[in-house]
């Protein structure tokens, strides 16, 4: 019983390091045959570790010539937990620069990965590494395994193997190119027509909601008419020929939407006749009052000051808008 006590008590005071812990790794090899000089390949290399075990990023392979035929041309080094353990996924991407005059084995070397536990610490008589921090233990290996692949040549010199009596003309022993086989589109043609026809349909009705070529002239929008007029007056070079002009294009805007002649009197008339446009009498009001005054009063700046031309313009585009709606 004392000696378990003390051997528990020595365990606390004295703790026994644990070593960096890899548990699997699981290599994720292409093909190995049928490569061609500028083909590329990948591996992918899973090495699954548990407690803080770490890969010393230092001991990874760098992007690179690796042989006169072989270049390293990325690594890609992502790390992922889950339950307890972490998954090191290592990406490997290699281009091949060898020229086969015939087929050919070659063989991609192996290399060491090296992890650590920054919580261990080293033996007494252990020795200096170049991948490890001072006070620290020496670091666990996993290695990628060698790869042996077939490189295969562009074309083929000799023909002796397959067709002995042939040996100048390669596509003699080609197969014939594949026939093209004809998709059949009526359906499809049908389906583009009805579309076609929808578009330029519905294109058509919104011309014709709009008023706009070729439909611009159209009866049943005169405010439509309007607004767009006065619009192209803004830029005007004289301001009294703008104003006056604005009134006038709505006069007869009112005239033609009445079916006849409308003055100040005839508002109330025409109200009732166009109740969609009630919630604009006060403003159509002003707009008489405003218009008697300029041409008839001959207060010209008091009649734009109390009614400007941007009244008009913003009084057009409210009654086209209605007109619209209805």
């Amino acid at each position: 019983m004392m000696r378990k006590l003390a051997t528990i008590l020595f365990l606390l005071l004295f703790p026994v390091p644990v070593q960096a812990a890899i548990e699997a790794v699981n290599i994720f090899e292409p093909r190995a045959f049928g490569y061609f000089m500028g083909d590329t390949l990948e591996r992918r290399v899973e090495v699954v570790t548990t407690g803080d075990t770490e890969l010393i990023s230092g001991s990874l392979p760098r992007p690179g010539s690796l042989t006169y035929w072989l270049d390293l041309t990325s690594v890609d080094h992502s790390v992922r937990e889950a339950h307890g353990a972490k998954t090191h996924t290592i990406i490997l991407k290699y281009q091949i620069f060898y020229s086969a005059l015939q087929a050919t084995k070659l063989k991609i070397p192996p290399y060491p990965l090296k992890f650590r536990n920054p919580g261990v610490q080293p033996p007494a008589d252990g020795a200096k590494d170049e991948h490890r921090n001072e006070g620290e233990a020496p670091p666990a290996s996993a290695s990628i395994p060698a790869l042996q692949l077939t490189i295969s040549p562009l074309r083929d010199i000799l023909l002796d193997d397959v067709m002995p009596d042939r040996k100048t003309e390669i596509s003699e022993i080609l197969r014939p190119d594949a026939r093209a086989n004809l998709i059949p589109t009526g359906r499809l043609e049908k389906l583009l027509g009805l579309s076609a026809a929808a578009l330029l349909l519905s294109l058509a009705l919104l011309l014709w909601h709009y008023a706009i070529w070729p439909f611009s002239r159209r009866a049943g929008r005169p405010f439509t008419i309007a607004d767009r007029r006065i619009r192209k007056l803004q830029s005007a070079s004289s301001s009294d020929d703008r104003y006056a002009e604005s009134l006038l294009v709505l006069h007869r805007a009112l005239d033609e939407a009445h079916g006849g002649r409308v003055f100040a009197g005839d508002l109330p008339n025409f109200i009732s006749k166009h109740e969609r446009f009630s919630d604009l009498s006060l403003r159509l009001r002003e707009f008489f009052e405003s218009s008697r005054m300029y041409f008839f009063s001959g207060d010209k700046a008091a009649a734009e000051s109390r009614f400007s031309v941007e009244d008009v313009r913003h009084l057009v585009a409210d009654l086209a808008r209605e007109e619209k709606a209805a």
